[in-house]
């Protein structure tokens, strides 16, 4: 059962950090902003605004991946995923006219959250399970 765990923990970490590095392409290809956030506005601070975004997500994602591959790495990534993934909801859900196109966006945060806590919860149990 532990061997199940730690591999499902590791693909969960796998997924995610893959899900945080596919906006990364925003940041080397800002015409590609619609199509990640379906925003489209051409204000140059906005989009460079997004850009800085996306290669912090690109960032997390490389933890992440990183995280799954080192065991050890898992906690502090966790923290920063977490806290990164659960800010961004609540400023969705708390904002008023919140643009359409961030709610798939939010959503997938959402869905993020789910399999890292499901990777928490695993590698937890992995750990309690070697002491």
């Amino acid at each position: 059962m532990r061997s199940a765990a730690r591999i499902t923990a590791t693909l969960l970490f796998a997924a995610v950090g893959l899900l945080n590095l596919a906006p990364g392409v925003v940041a080397l290809a800002p015409s590609q902003l619609a199509t990640a956030y379906g925003v489209v506005d051409t204000d140059v601070t906005s989009v460079l605004l997004l850009r800085h975004r996306a290669v912090m997500l690109a960032l997390l994602g490389v933890a992440l991946l990183a995280a799954a591959a080192v065991p050890e790495w898992r906690k502090p990534v966790l923290v920063v995923a977490v806290i990164g993934k659960v800010s961004f909801i609540v400023l969705v859900a708390t904002s008023a006219h919140t643009h359409p196109g961030l709610t798939p966006v939010a959503l997938a945060d959402v869905a993020a959250l789910a399999a890292l806590t499901t990777a928490a919860v695993l590698t937890r149990a992995t750990w309690s399970a070697a002491e």
